[in-house]
């Protein structure tokens, strides 16, 4: 009976063990997913501050003054406020969403409409990228031109990698 007993209790304690090691992993595999996103787990865009580290760097190296390196500053922070009013709306992208939904469930599917919608967001992201674009060229135009031989280099160097 004791003999019993004892295989009892060591079967409790490695069960138990058992259960709170895979429960001590669980909790660091969850805390591992969330490397990479932002402090609430949401995917960032990649770098520090989003698509603005690649530009930011583009510019490291450059001997920029003090007086550049503000302008360049209010720059990038009045494009961001600009990005920030042309973002769509949550009531938009509910809109998007449910029109995606439209399509695929429909039973009257139409090609037409489908690429009118593909359009219009194609169309959107097109005048995102002029409007980074701009944001670099008016950067790019604040360098003196000897800044502007040695990003060109750099930027040549960099694309040919």
């Amino acid at each position: 009976m004791k003999n019993n007993t004892l295989k009892a209790s060591l079967l409790a304690i490695v069960a138990g063990t058992t259960l709170l090691t895979a429960g001590v992993y669980a909790a660091d595999d969850a805390k591992d997913s969330n490397e990479g996103h932002g402090k609430h787990g949401y995917h960032q865009m990649k770098g520090e501050r989003g698509g603005h580290h690649d530009m930011r760097k583009m510019f490291r190296g450059l001997d920029l003054t003090d007086e550049q390196k503000s302008e360049l500053k209010a720059l990038f922070l009045a494009h961001r406020d600009e990005m920030k009013q042309n973002r769509p709306s949550k009531e938009e992208r509910a809109t998007q969403k449910e029109q995606m939904l439209s399509f695929i469930t429909t039973s009257n599917f139409s090609e037409d409409d489908v690429r009118q919608a593909l359009a219009a967001k194609q169309e959107a992201r097109q005048q995102k990228a002029v409007d980074i674009l701009k944001l670099q060229n008016q950067a790019y135009q604040l360098l003196t031109p000897e800044q502007q031989e040695k990003f060109k280099e750099r930027f040549a160097k960099r694309h040919n990698r």
